[in-house]
Formats: C-alpha cells, sequence, structure tokens
C-alpha cells in the first residue's frame, strides 16, 4: 500500500474514483454527481493542488481511496481543518486503507501546525464513525438535514479531535 498526496497527473483516476463514491454512496459527499461532472478539469487540478488531498494505492498501484483537508480560510480559522471527503472503494474497504489515509493525513496536519480537525459523517454510517472514534475523534454535535439527496434529508454527526493535546470535550 502507498499513500501520497494527488497531484494534478491523478486527475483522470481520481475523477473516476470520485465518480464511483457519488455513485455508491451519494450521502458521504457534499457535491452530487451531476455537480462533480460539470467541474472543469482545471478547477479540480486546481482543488489538488490548493486542498491536501491524498490517495491510497493497493499492490497493483491503482487508486483505492482518497481523503481531502481543507485548512481554515480565514487568519483566525487557520488553527484548524476540515476533513473529508473519506472514499475508499468498495472492493477495498476493510483492508486497513481508511485507517492509513486517516493517519497520514492526520500526521501532515500535526506537521502543518494545525491544531484541531473536524470532519461531519452519516449518522447512519458506523463503520466510519468507528474508525474516527478509534483515531480519537469525538462526537460534539449532530446537524440535521445536512444534506438533502434526492428530497430525503440525511442527518450528520459533527466530530473533532485536537491534534496539540488539548482537551476539547472538556465539559461537553
Amino acid at each position: 500500500m502507498i499513500v501520497r498526496r494527488l497531484t494534478p497527473k491523478d486527475l483522470s483516476a481520481f475523477r473516476a474514483l470520485w465518480a464511483d463514491g457519488l455513485m455508491r454512496v451519494p450521502q458521504a459527499f457534499l457535491f452530487s454527481a451531476e455537480e462533480v461532472r460539470a467541474f472543469p478539469n482545471k478547477d479540480v487540478e486546481r482543488g489538488l493542488e490548493v486542498n491536501l488531498t491524498l490517495g491510497v494505492f493497493d499492490a497493483s498501484r491503482r487508486l483505492v481511496g482518497f481523503v481531502s483537508a481543507r485548512r481554515g480560510g480565514p487568519k483566525r480559522m487557520q488553527h484548524m481543518a476540515d476533513i473529508g471527503p473519506l472514499y475508499v472503494r468498495a472492493d477495498s474497504q476493510r483492508q486497513g486503507y481508511g485507517r492509513a489515509l486517516m493517519e497520514a493525513l492526520l500526521q501532515q496536519l500535526v506537521d502543518a501546525g494545525i491544531q484541531q480537525a473536524e470532519l461531519c459523517v452519516d449518522v447512519d454510517n458506523r463503520g466510519a464513525q468507528e474508525l474516527y472514534q478509534s483515531l480519537g475523534f469525538h462526537v460534539f454535535g449532530r446537524r440535521p438535514r445536512s444534506v438533502v439527496i434526492d428530497g430525503v434529508p440525511r442527518d450528520d454527526f459533527l466530530m473533532i479531535k485536537a491534534l496539540d493535546g488539548s482537551d476539547l470535550m472538556r465539559g461537553a
């Protein structure tokens, strides 16, 4: 298994895997398949350059998963990063790829001086919740109707992890 930052050279494989994820688990993504198809390649390439997007490759060098993180934009929010989405191909799940992606991502965020990481996860996605909790994330809220897919509202749990050793859940 190889985990590395994705670059514009990975555009084709990244878009294909993103499309697979949108087809299989649309509730795991903010954008719809139609919106993603409408993104020009140059915009997706720019996203790969600006955001921290890691990919994981199997033994045959096939991209089987990815995760992204975005540092807070305004100066007052640059101590934090928003993680997501995380996606691993169905035939590659439960093989440690998601954990490897998250561990590598969290280490890169720590190395960049990020103090806390936050993410949203569908309330019905128990597997992802268990992974995030095992990595030290804690639920700190629930966002009703976080996304509406084909007219059906989906709720998300909001999760957080301190990357600097702070106890963010004290008093929660």
